[in-house]
């Protein structure tokens, strides 16, 4: 994939933040019909891994709690809270050593 990522590249220092969400909102419908009807949950979690891992990794507990808490609402509005099976999504406690920056 080498002109696709020097194009993403490219957008990503040309482009003004708006502008790259404006792109990437506009572009993920097509993309989301590509993928095969029973891996969306796998693409999905492999595109947002790829994609926040690396900037969270630089940002200090402050800064992830802050994002944490703002995204909290979105997700109370978009996801069926009622259904979410919170044993199976955290199988066993946290603790500090699982948390980086901690």
């Amino acid at each position: 994939m080498g002109w696709e990522h020097s194009l993403a590249h490219l957008l990503a220092r040309r482009l003004a933040p708006d502008d790259l969400v404006a792109v990437a909102s506009e572009a993920l419908p097509s993309v989301m019909e590509r993928v095969p009807s029973k891996e969306p949950v796998a693409f999905l979690l492999d595109m947002i891994a790829a994609s926040v891992d690396p900037p969270l990794r630089t940002r200090g507990r402050g800064e992830r709690a802050e994002l944490m808490n703002a995204l909290l609402p979105l997700v109370a509005r978009e996801f069926p809270l009622t259904d979410l099976d919170l044993l199976t999504a955290f199988p066993a406690p946290f603790s500090a050593k699982d948390v980086p920056g901690v």
